[in-house]
């Protein structure tokens, strides 16, 4: 996949990255967008959607102009550095030192970015153990030393303040003492330092909490502080963090930066919605919001619409209007406009005042269908008719998320997939993705399945379901609302003493940034199809598949055949979808040929569109014979005008395939024939027919959601 897939609106030399950084990707200065006071960028989207690409693409392309530190918070690495010393080192503290150190290797205009504020603090804190041994601690001070460039006066300063303290310790023999060692290595740095140097560090560090302009007293409770571990560390966390902005913010504002740099550094956080991405993120929203200003634009990626709840202020549903973030699409056109709103009071006022959210593109039908074109570009493409089926089928499941369009394309490009002949979008799914040539690779959605599902599931979900979370999903493939829902759960997780609730897990698909269709649980399509593919091999022969809709139809219809239902309109008829998924059409055609005459007309077609939504998995498909009449079928003139209506609308609303011209245009007929029978509603039946044929010549589903939208 091209890493600017879809990003043309983003990239290209006025777009919003460039007048963010102030550069262009050929390196050509722009007026750049904002400032002073910088929002927060978060690239939000669900899995698949492409927000690393574009952090991938911005510190490829413009990272060869600006200085660019990109961070995965997802990556563990960080984690394991900060737990082979506790006490000195945390996860924030490695992820600084990671961006200090990719920063100190800038090689542009400008040369490297010195920090010897964030140097100071963290020396301070490797200093601060109260309990190691001396060598110990100048080791931990010591792995700081390469955070600064060569030749700096601060290099050294901590080796001669350990080697000094070697002796005085020695007679230490009750307790090491952290605070002696510690202040050996701040006199050494603030005696060896110049006026200058001193002078930044009394204004970096002589404002934290306490110290009341003394720069050694606000490190020395700085180092506290983070000993003291829970919100304490956090704060000098925090504090850590301004003062590496603090230092990136001296290297543009001195004599030598504003002659030889220009335009604005990037930091780069991917998977920034996780704890790690949150507790980067909410320092830099604070002190802005408290009018601490710098110019480090911080491009995140979220997947939730919303950016996270963290941003929001728990019962207020975000706060005012004035407080929600603002929101951009690059389809909106033009650059987003920001400003701070005024007024408010840090700390009371919800931190997404201060985000720009950037809702990631999905691709147009001509960028899919050049994206599959360039995947097959040395296949025989064979005939027309059969690459727009293709193509068709890529849109249909994908939704124009970018990765689920490069994956099946590279999928169907094989010869195999072609000869096959068969395009729905089961087969799609089904086709292999090679990772050489004679190796027979894995079926398309089991690799789609990893890269939206497994590679990073939900933060909350508990450890010990992590296990089970791609079956609970699959089995929750077809389930309507959460109700629905909650009846297979208790079923699926019986047998364990942890279990999720439906209306949980309805939370953790939201956090993983997959959209909420209000007639599906599962509400993104692909998704939808992935695990429903998934369920029905579960077992041998669909087993699962159709034990779960049996469950689900038994439920159902030991309810009253008239209780409300908000989905399907009485219990009833929810419980002939499931029949009608797992078992016969007979059964259904006569509760449908039952309910013609007890039923109001807009209410047996919104039932007869809710039902025949069923989708078909295993078994003979008999549905196009039956549609047009082509199998003889039991009963009088008005049944089996009813079982030809039900299969033509259960083939037109299945979509798994190109709509049957045939049956589309036999299916309104059918439905105004039955208006011919002496009951009320023969109007609505016609202007249904009239609405219905509409919307099959415009490829449209009869009963569009929010999960089939896209689909044309």
């Amino acid at each position: 996949m091209p890493d600017d897939l879809g990003f043309d609106k983003l990239l290209v030399d006025d777009g919003l990255v460039a007048r963010l950084l102030g550069k262009t990707r050929a390196g050509r200065n722009r007026k750049p967008l904002y400032g002073p006071d910088l929002p927060v960028i978060l690239l939000v989207g669900g899995p698949g959607m492409g927000k690393g690409r574009l952090l991938r693409c911005v510190r490829n392309e413009f990272g060869r102009h600006v200085p660019t530190a990109h961070v995965d918070c997802g990556l563990t690495v960080y984690r394991e550095q900060a737990e082979q010393h506790a006490q000195t080192r945390s996860v924030l503290t490695e992820v600084l030192r990671e961006v200090a150190l990719q920063l100190g290797a800038w090689q542009g205009d400008g040369g490297p970015i010195a920090l010897p504020r964030l140097y100071a603090g963290l020396a301070a804190v490797a200093a601060s153990d109260p309990l190691a041994d001396t060598t110990t601690l100048v080791s931990e001070v010591q792995r700081h030393d390469e955070l600064l460039p060569r030749g700096s006066f601060w290099r050294g300063v901590l080796n001669r303040a350990g080697r000094a303290y070697v002796g005085v310790v020695a007679g230490l023999v009750a307790h090491p003492g952290a605070v002696p060692f510690i202040n050996a290595v701040l006199d050494e740095l603030l005696a060896r330092t110049s006026q200058e140097g001193k002078a930044l560090l009394a204004a970096c560090y002589g404002e934290y909490p306490g110290a009341g302009g003394h720069p050694k007293l606000g490190l020395h409770s700085l180092a506290s502080h983070f000993q003291q571990g829970g919100e304490p560390r956090e704060v000098a966390e925090g504090f850590l963090f301004r003062a590496l902005r603090e230092d990136v913010e001296a290297a543009y504002v001195s004599l030598v930066g504003r002659l030889s740099r220009a335009g604005r550094p990037a930091l780069l956080l991917d998977h920034a919605d996780n704890a790690l991405g949150r507790r980067l993120v909410k320092p830099v929203l604070e002190d802005r919001e408290r009018g601490l200003y710098d110019r480090l634009v911080v491009l995140a990626t979220a997947r939730r619409e919303d950016g996270g709840r963290f941003l929001h202020h728990v019962g207020d549903a975000g706060g005012t209007e004035d407080d929600a973030p603002v929101s951009w699409r690059p389809s909106d056109g033009g650059l987003p406009r920001w400003n701070r709103p005024s007024g408010g009071i840090p700390g009371l006022t919800p931190l997404a005042r201060g985000v720009l959210l950037v809702r990631m593109p999905v691709l147009t039908r001509d960028q899919q269908s050049r994206e599959t074109a360039r995947l097959q570009v040395r296949r025989e493409r064979g005939d027309n008719a059969a690459q727009l089926r293709i193509d068709s089928g890529i849109h249909r499941l994908s939704g124009g998320r970018p990765r689920f369009v490069t994956r099946l394309g590279e999928a169907t490009a094989s010869l195999a997939f072609r000869e096959s002949g068969d395009d729905t979008d089961w087969a799609l799914l089904e086709a292999r993705v090679r990772a050489g040539e004679g190796a027979e690779g894995r079926p398309v959605a089991d690799l789609l399945l990893d890269d939206l599902v497994g590679r990073q599931p939900p933060e909350g979900l508990p450890p010990e379901q992590r296990g089970h979370w791609l079956d609970l999903l699959s089995h929750l493939s077809v389930a309507h609302d959460a109700e629905c829902a909650q009846v297979l759960m208790r079923e699926v997780q019986g047998g364990r003493d942890e279990r999720l609730s439906a209306y949980r897990i309805a939370e953790l698909l939201r956090d993983s940034g997959w959209p909420h269709c209000p007639r599906h649980f599962v509400g993104d399509l692909g998704l939808r199809r992935l695990l429903m593919r998934r369920l029905y091999r579960m077992r041998p022969d669909g087993a699962a598949w159709r034990g779960d809709q049996t469950l689900l139809r038994d439920h159902y219809r030991a309810l009253d055949d008239d209780a409300a239902d908000e989905l399907f309109g009485s219990a009833a008829a929810h419980g002939m979808h499931h029949h009608l998924a797992a078992a016969d059409a007979d059964t259904v055609t006569d509760y449908l040929d039952r309910t013609f005459l007890t039923r109001s007309a807009r209410e047996w077609c919104a039932e007869l569109l809710a039902i025949a939504e069923a989708p078909l998995l295993g078994g003979t498909d008999d549905r196009r014979a039956r549609a047009l009449g082509e199998t003889e079928v039991a009963g009088d003139v008005r049944r089996k005008r009813v079982d030809r209506l039900l299969h033509a609308v259960r083939l037109c609303e299945d979509r798994t395939q190109p709509v049957d011209e045939a049956v589309a245009d036999a299916l309104p007929k059918l439905l105004e024939r039955l208006g011919e029978e002496p009951a009320a509603g023969a109007g609505v039946l016609t202007h249904t027919a009239r609405d219905w044929g509409d919307r099959l010549a415009g490829k449209q589903p009869l009963k569009p959601c929010t999960c089939t939208r896209h689909i044309g």
